[in-house]
């Protein structure tokens, strides 16, 4: 079964594969400023920033996906998202490139479920195709979720 999305989109790379989420829940899209270790944290908390005198957790999302680290260049950046529209609850996410807005009226979308043990995000909104790329919506409440744990 296959559900429509009407939605804008944000879509970005994270590691070999595509991206994207409700472009109504970015804040900011950053170069990778320098990022405050917080100690005890899961190895995907990079850590936190400060934007605008609020401080933001920082999760890198290669590793929560499970893949492997790589150096940050000069595509790396940090999208902030706030997933409930409240300032408070805003989180970074460094990927590794981000690609373009895509306007997603009447996209078709099927199902997806992953199953790499290494990740922390287990459902996606659904999985389309565009520009012959294969694009993963991410779910941004269970994305949260993944982040706190």
């Amino acid at each position: 079964m296959s559900e429509q999305q009407d939605k804008t989109l944000l879509s970005f790379r994270v590691h070999d594969e595509f991206f994207a989420l409700d472009a109504m829940k970015v804040n900011h899209i950053l170069e990778i400023p320098k990022i405050t270790r917080v100690p005890n944290t899961p190895r995907f908390m990079k850590g936190v920033i400060n934007l605008h005198g609020n401080i933001i957790p920082v999760v890198d999302l290669r590793v929560l996906m499970g893949f492997s680290e790589t150096e940050y260049d000069n595509d790396t950046a940090i999208i902030v998202i706030t997933p409930d529209d409240q300032q408070d609850s805003s989180l970074g996410l460094i990927v590794d490139m981000v690609k373009e807005v895509i306007e997603a009226d009447g996209i078709e979308m099927k199902p997806t479920v992953v199953d790499m043990e290494e990740s922390h995000l287990k459902n996606f909104h659904g999985t389309f195709s565009f520009d012959n790329q294969f694009v993963h919506v991410i779910d941004i409440e269970e994305l949260v979720t993944a982040a706190e744990i």
